[in-house]
C-alpha cells in the first residue's frame, strides 16, 4: 500500500493529518506491519499539534493499553483536548468516563453535560443521556443542562481563540 509511504513523507515534513494517517496505518497494519508503539508515536506527534482526531485515537490507545500502558487518566486528558475542539466522539467518551468513574471521579452532572453536547450529533450519546436521566433528580438534570451550556461557551471560546491565532 503506497498510502503509508506518502503519509510518511508528509508526516516527516510536519503535517499533522499525515502523522495521524500514518498512525492509522500502523494501528491497523495497512501498508506497514501492525505496530501499536509506532501508532502511538505518530498519534502523539499529531495530537501535540492539536489535531483532534489524533487526540481521540491517542485516548483510545491509553484506554485500551495499545502501545502504551493502560491509563484512563491519560485517556481522559487526551479526550478532553479533542472535546474542547468540539469533537462529539471525545465528548461522548468523557461523558462515559464521568458516569463510570474511569480516570476521573464519578460526576453525573459532568456526564450529563458531555452527553448533552455530544448528543447533538452522536446517537450513542443521546442513548446514554436517556439512561442517565432516569437515575437523576430533576434538580440534577437542570444542573447538567446548565453545565452543558457553560461547556459549550467554553468550547466556542477556545475554538474562536484558536481561529484568531491562525
Amino acid at each position: 500500500m503506497q498510502a503509508a509511504s506518502w503519509y510518511r513523507k508528509a508526516a516527516e515534513q510536519g503535517d499533522a493529518q499525515a502523522k495521524w494517517g500514518l498512525a492509522l496505518c500502523y494501528a491497523y497494519g495497512e501498508g506497514v506491519g501492525q505496530d501499536y508503539v509506532q501508532a502511538v508515536t505518530w498519534y502523539r506527534e499529531a495530537a501535540e499539534q492539536g489535531f483532534a482526531d489524533a487526540q481521540l485515537n491517542l485516548g483510545y490507545c491509553y484506554a485500551n493499553g495499545e502501545g502504551v500502558p493502560k491509563d484512563f487518566g491519560q485517556a481522559v486528558a487526551w479526550w478532553r483536548k479533542a472535546a474542547e475542539q468540539g469533537d462529539a466522539r471525545a465528548q461522548c467518551k468523557l461523558g462515559a468516563c464521568y458516569e463510570d468513574s474511569a480516570g476521573v471521579a464519578k460526576d453525573e452532572i459532568e456526564a450529563y453535560a458531555y452527553y448533552n453536547l455530544a448528543g447533538r450529533t452522536k446517537e450513542a450519546a443521546r442513548t446514554n443521556l436517556s439512561f442517565l436521566e432516569k437515575t437523576m433528580s430533576p434538580e440534577a438534570r437542570v444542573r447538567g443542562q446548565q453545565r452543558a451550556k457553560e461547556l459549550q461557551k467554553e468550547i466556542e471560546a477556545k475554538i474562536a481563540s484558536k481561529a484568531a491565532r491562525k
